[in-house]
């Protein structure tokens, strides 16, 4: 096994192949597919087999992190999903949870990534300022991440938009149900560290000038409550969302004829467990809402 330094802690070890998103995330995408297949829109023509890992963490680190992912899979992330609950009381793994989510995606972006490459000297040293918080709170050597916040915004199938634009896309109940996605947003006056898993939204603020814009998504140190209520985000998040559906549905467009024979004998002969599937009713939902335009390429959906 690899020898290095441990990104967490510091520390010379054997290092662990680690997720950058957890791998619960990746397993959920396949199994509620109906087919177990999912591909990603940035190599459309290749199944996915599992995602991003890399050999980060000591054993030691691995565990801890692994400690509040197994609690958010199954006190909150599984429950939700199938549709089992709707309210949810956590405690301190919950913020754990997100803060570890944040601190590796912004590790990949800065480190992996071209996503900073324009970026201003005072810009960087506020995403490594974020870094480092995380980490040390991670390692129990801050009580909080100050200014770095964490936000945990809840999704589900959209009925309908009042005010509807034009522009919006045709997989969104898709993108807004089931896609996987991490990113750093690059607002005006904001930066924030972006992941999605399935149906929640995971927000770390590197650089938010207007907290109180948001309402009901803090995720609190100590304890808190996911329920049914009215989140406030700013308007500009569900603009980089809609893009965000709109590049995977490009990147479904792009695939060859020959895996659209493939997805389409998936779809035939898994037809009795898709139909009823998460997939299926996400694409239900965007049948709804968009007609004929929700499919990305005749008879498929983005999964199979």
């Amino acid at each position: 096994m690899p020898q290095g330094q441990c990104r967490l802690c510091g520390v010379e070890s054997n290092l662990q192949l680690s997720h950058i998103l957890p791998a619960f995330a990746i397993r959920w995408l396949k199994e509620s597919s109906g087919t177990g297949h999912v591909r990603r829109s940035d190599s459309p023509n290749l199944r996915v087999q599992d995602g991003e890992k890399r050999r980060w963490l000591c054993i030691a680190c691995e565990g801890l992190l692994g400690q509040s992912e197994t609690i958010f899979a199954g006190e909150l992330f599984h429950p939700y999903t199938n549709g089992k609950a709707s309210q949810f009381d956590y405690g301190p793994w919950l913020l754990r949870f997100c803060v570890s989510v944040s601190w590796r995606v912004l590790l990949f972006q800065r480190d992996e990534t071209a996503v900073m490459k324009d970026y201003a000297p005072d810009t960087i040293a506020r995403c490594n300022e974020a870094e480092s918080t995380w980490r040390a709170f991670l390692l129990g050597q801050r009580p909080n991440p100050g200014p770095f916040q964490q936000h945990l915004l809840p999704l589900d199938g959209i009925a309908e938009i009042s005010n509807r634009p034009d522009n919006l896309a045709p997989n969104l109940n898709r993108y807004f149900m089931r896609t996987i996605d991490m990113d750093i947003f690059r607002g005006k006056n904001t930066k924030y560290v972006y992941a999605k898993l399935g149906r929640f939204v995971i927000v770390g603020f590197i650089l938010e000038n207007h907290p109180n814009h948001w309402k009901g998504t803090k995720v609190h140190v100590r304890k808190g409550r996911i329920e049914p209520r009215t989140y406030t985000v700013p308007r500009g998040l569900f603009g980089y969302m809609n893009t965000r559906a709109r590049s995977v549905a490009i990147g479904h467009s792009g695939i060859s004829p020959r895996q659209g024979a493939k997805i389409d004998k998936s779809f035939s002969e898994n037809k009795d467990t898709y139909i009823g599937s998460d997939d299926f009713i996400a694409m239900g939902n965007d049948i709804r809402m968009f007609g004929n335009a929700a499919f990305t390429r005749k008879g498929s959906s983005e999964e199979d």
